[in-house]
């Protein structure tokens, strides 16, 4: 009996379905039909009566899922434990963001961080919201930068930033010559979002803006990463929307305005930034990352937003490359589902 077996007992037992609970482990049903039957096998009782409609616990299922639940928590107190040990002299630090954080406030805190304790060793990992958080409540991070938690949790959260969006669009569309841009002004023209699956927070951020002014997104494609988002754009594609960190990045093709009159109240939770941590863990060093982020990070990034441009000379604008003149045209870039569904 391994701790993978027990995790995939567990699953089944409160899926209650292997389909559902393959799914939620990442692993290909037939995987998990293995485990099973290996952890049947090795402990001589059927934990499931299985048929082609249902699938139910029997008595000895029963007592095996209080147990394993009971095992697998006492691990995890056990490894936290010595992981609390062996930090308690404070000399790690360990921070984990997103790329909305990493790529706009992070990096002058963590510099301000390294002048005032330079014997701290700092470890820094970028992830997701949802895996930022999974580390931080399993004791392998002090501190993320994250989303607001979707899912119930025992962190703390404090807002840091309110992101406002950015228009991204093709230098030859005709609105890059506008000095800036409504969302009335994106209602019908094709666009590049983000994918529900992968970025769920920045999706639904798409959708509450144009469901602000009543209507919905001419999905031709979806972008996972913010590279993949730009190669679309600039290909000709659709245009999209941004958080105002995205005006740093540069990408030939690809020009970005200000949007008027956007931001959302209250604000969504795909335009919140902020900072996640577990209060009952005593940490010195996250304590003092803390008190530098709150000092130097304003609720709004000035620094970040776009000026109101003025129009591009007409002769720039005829030198430029035409974009591609259907959306709708087989186009393959690493990183984009195309037909993004609503």
């Amino acid at each position: 009996m391994d701790v993978r077996q027990l995790r995939c007992f567990i699953a089944v037992a409160e899926e209650l379905h292997f389909g559902h609970a393959a799914e939620r482990l990442g692993l290909a049903p037939p995987a998990l039909s293995r485990q099973i039957s290996a952890l049947e096998d090795e402990l001589g009782v059927a934990l499931f009566t299985r048929t082609t409609r249902q699938v139910a616990l029997t008595r000895a299922g029963l007592i095996m899922l209080e147990e394993a639940k009971a095992i697998l928590l006492r691990m995890e107190h056990a490894s936290r434990a010595v992981r609390q040990a062996s930090l308690s002299s404070g000399k790690v630090l360990r921070i984990g963001a997103i790329d909305a954080a990493s790529s706009s406030f992070v990096p002058e805190a963590l510099a301000k961080f390294r002048q005032r304790f330079p014997a701290i060793e700092i470890k820094f990992v970028e992830a997701m919201t949802a895996a930022l958080i999974q580390m931080l409540e399993a004791g392998k991070l002090d501190l993320a930068l994250t989303r607001p938690p979707r899912k119930p949790t025992d962190c703390a959260f404090e807002v840091l930033r309110v992101e406002r969006p950015i228009v991204v669009l093709n230098d030859t569309h005709p609105l890059a010559a506008r000095e800036h841009l409504t969302m009335l002004d994106l209602v019908g023209e094709p666009f590049v979002v983000p994918s529900k699956r992968i970025r769920p927070f920045a999706y639904d951020l798409v959708m509450a803006y144009f469901e602000s002014v009543g209507s919905v997104p001419n999905v031709t494609i979806e972008a996972t990463e913010k590279p993949a988002m730009m190669s679309a754009v600039a290909a000709g594609l659709g245009m999209a929307l941004a958080p105002d960190w995205v005006s740093r990045l540069s990408f030939p093709g690809v020009t970005m305005r200000r949007l008027r009159g956007a931001l959302l109240d209250p604000p969504p939770p795909g335009a919140l930034v902020g900072i996640a941590w577990r209060p009952q863990q005593k940490l010195g060093a996250r304590d003092d990352f803390l008190a530098i982020l709150r000092e130097s990070v304003t609720l709004m990034d000035e620094r970040q937003v776009l000026p109101f441009a003025p129009p591009p000379p007409k002769a720039a604008r005829k030198s430029l490359p035409k974009p591609v003149p259907s959306p709708k045209r087989a186009v393959r870039i690493a990183g984009l589902q195309p037909g993004g569904s609503l």
